[in-house]
C-alpha cells in the first residue's frame, strides 16, 4: 500500500465537526428542549384546569344543597323576584304569622358577584308581621345589618334567576333557579328544582 495514500485516509478519519453540522445539531437539541417545555406545560395546564374543575362542580353543588334545603324546608314563600327570594322558615311561636326570627331572604347580588343569606340571629328583638306584609321592603331595608346579618353562600356568582310556579308567592308549591358559578375561564351553571312543603 502507498504510505501517502495511508497517511491520507488516517487523516480524513480523525477530522472535527464542521460549523454547519454543529449549527445542525444544536437547533435539533433546541426543538427537542422545546417540544418537551410544551409536553410540560401542556400537562401542568390541564392539571391546573381538572383543580379548578373540581373546585367549581363542588362550589356548585355546596350551594345548589343549601339552596334546596332553605326552600324545601321552609313553611311558605313570602315573596320573590328575579334574583331573591323572602321565605317562612317555620312558625316558632306557632301563632301562624311570620315574625324576623322566622324569615330569610336569599338574593343575588350583580355588584359584588355574591348570592347571600340573610337571618336574624338568636338574641335579635322578634318583630311580628302578617302575611300580607311588604317582605319585599321588609327584607331589603333589613338586609346586612346587625338584625338581619349576610351569609355568603356563593362568591363569583354571575348570574341567578329565580322563578316559581304560581304569580302569588304564597300560593307557588315549585320553585326553580338557574345559578351561574365561575373559576378563571370557567362556568358553572347550577340549575335545580324544588318542591316546597305544603303549608299545614
Amino acid at each position: 500500500m502507498n504510505p501517502r495514500t495511508v497517511k491520507t485516509t488516517r487523516h480524513r478519519g480523525c477530522r472535527g465537526l464542521t460549523l454547519v453540522e454543529l449549527m445542525m445539531a444544536l437547533g435539533v437539541m433546541g426543538l427537542i428542549s422545546a417540544a418537551i417545555a410544551g409536553m410540560l406545560s401542556a400537562v401542568a395546564y390541564g392539571t391546573s384546569a381538572d383543580s379548578d374543575v373540581r373546585k367549581l362542580v363542588a362550589r356548585g353543588k355546596m350551594v345548589s344543597m343549601r339552596l334546596d334545603a332553605a326552600l324545601r324546608g321552609s313553611r311558605m314563600v313570602l315573596d320573590a323576584g328575579s334574583d331573591w327570594v323572602a321565605l317562612w322558615e317555620r312558625d316558632l311561636d306557632e301563632n301562624g304569622e311570620p315574625s324576623l326570627l322566622e324569615v330569610r331572604l336569599i338574593e343575588f347580588d350583580a355588584a359584588t358577584e355574591s348570592l347571600s343569606s340573610y337571618t336574624a340571629p338568636d338574641g335579635t328583638t322578634d318583630v311580628l308581621y302578617s302575611t300580607s306584609s311588604d317582605f319585599d321592603a321588609i327584607t331589603h331595608t333589613l338586609r346586612g345589618t346587625a338584625d338581619f346579618p349576610e351569609t355568603r353562600w356563593g362568591n363569583d356568582a354571575t348570574a341567578f334567576e329565580f322563578t316559581l310556579d304560581q304569580t302569588d308567592p304564597q300560593a307557588a308549591r315549585l320553585a326553580s333557579y338557574r345559578l351561574s358559578l365561575n373559576a378563571g375561564n370557567l362556568t358553572e351553571v347550577v340549575i335545580g328544582t324544588t318542591l316546597l312543603r305544603t303549608n299545614p
